[in-house]
């Protein structure tokens, strides 16, 4: 069964993150594990998610751990789509990701759910990868992909294909207490994050 948790925590950093795109549309949607290596696959403390927004003719994809245990996330895959190509990776504090990363080409145990990634659109942490994934706070750490789209592409239509399941992405997690690992996919219909104090905090709620 998926872990189903989203945690009101991440609010502030939302906040700082939107508060130079009041006009852009932005979607905010968590990560739930499905498989179950270890102790943590259906731990409260295990939350990350992925922000997606449009770039300039592209659109991002941006990724945050925000768990209260430790955790790395060091590889993205994607599935389908009208993504293009990645056209940039934007590193944040403490991370280093790359096209050209040590790992399997696919979700691990992503045949579960029938999960086939795209080697052209997924990324890893490059060696040794707990250290360059995007960990836990302190700091705020981050990874964002910027894509290009096919003609026509739109990110209006990107969110589409997200909440049918035609665009899936998942999330290859390491580094837990126990020595496990963990596999999660993002799930379908996000939260639409504006920036109006009480609509952000209501969203947030209606996610717990």
């Amino acid at each position: 069964m998926l872990k189903k948790t989203f945690i009101l925590g991440l609010l502030p950093a939302l906040l700082v993150m939107l508060s130079g795109s009041l006009a852009q549309a932005t979607y905010l949607y968590p990560f739930h594990v499905f498989t179950a290596n270890g102790d943590y696959f259906d731990s409260t403390e295990l939350n990350m998610y992925m922000v997606v927004s449009n770039g300039f003719e592209q659109v991002d994809f941006t990724f945050y751990n925000i768990s209260s245990v430790q955790s790395s996330l060091v590889r993205i895959y994607f599935v389908d789509g009208s993504l293009l190509d990645i056209a940039s990776i934007t590193n944040g504090p403490g991370t280093s990701f790359s096209e050209v990363y040590p790992g399997p080409g696919n979700l691990p145990s992503g045949e579960m759910i029938g999960f086939v990634a795209d080697g052209e659109l997924s990324i890893g942490a490059v060696a040794p990868p707990p250290e360059n994934g995007v960990n836990p706070p302190p700091p705020d750490e981050w990874v964002e992909i910027n894509f290009d789209l096919v003609p026509g592409g739109t990110l209006e239509g990107v969110i589409s294909e997200l909440n049918s399941g035609v665009l899936r992405v998942g999330i290859h997690i390491i580094d837990l207490p126990d020595g496990s690992s963990e596999s999660a996919i993002a799930i379908p219909e996000p939260a639409t994050v504006g920036i109006l104090g009480l609509g952000v905090l209501t969203l947030l709620r209606r996610k717990r």
